[in-house]
């Protein structure tokens, strides 16, 4: 256990980094609640993510992820894994920052594109007409949209590389290191 833990730790990061399937085992091991946000936005809107997507569209979609984030940020405390584009603009990532430790989980584009180019649950790999994708244009959208919420990402206080070479266990072992480190260093 690590005393002085902040009330929120935030996972950052792209779709398909693992924020979720890492946030549920870091929660476990720091004996804390996990939340994931894109489940909190479907339990607030009644609608699954690709509902919210094909009928209102992806602006009323981040309207629904503010509210709901900040919503987790008055009433809940442990880790949030937070939505590949929740850091939209400078006053969340800030925003984030002062209610909890923000965490970049860095994953190579190569890597998200094998673990979630088969997932018709997430919106933006489809086309208009709803059919999946190319490779090779799913891989230019999402590496300009990587590109586009790194610098939101990078302000994060603790980053830690997800290869897809290394276990969830050992991404939250080290994970915890770090952690320990920081609140450490600034309980001095």
């Amino acid at each position: 256990m690590i005393s002085n833990l902040p009330d929120r730790i935030f996972l950052s990061g792209f779709m398909g980094a693992g924020k979720s399937v890492i946030g549920r085992k870091l929660a476990r091991e720091l004996e804390v609640s996990f939340l994931d946000l894109d489940d909190r936005i479907e339990e607030e809107t009644g609608q699954s993510i690709p509902e919210i997507f094909e009928e209102s569209g992806e602006s009323a979609f981040r309207v629904a992820e503010r509210r709901a984030l900040l919503e987790v940020i008055r009433t809940f405390k442990g880790v949030v894994s937070l939505g590949g584009g929740s850091l939209q603009n400078q006053h969340m990532v800030d925003h984030v920052k002062l209610n909890g430790l923000l965490i970049f989980i860095e994953t190579p584009i190569s890597v998200i594109l094998n673990r979630i180019s088969t997932d018709e649950n997430r919106p933006l790999l489809l086309n208009k007409q709803g059919n999946p994708k190319s490779k090779k244009q799913l891989k230019n959208e999402l590496s300009a949209l990587y590109e586009e919420r790194l610098p939101f990402y990078e302000q994060a206080v603790i980053q830690i590389k997800n290869d897809g070479k290394k276990s969830i266990g050992d991404i939250v072992e080290k994970l915890l290191k770090k952690i320990r480190n920081h609140v450490e260093y600034y309980r001095r």
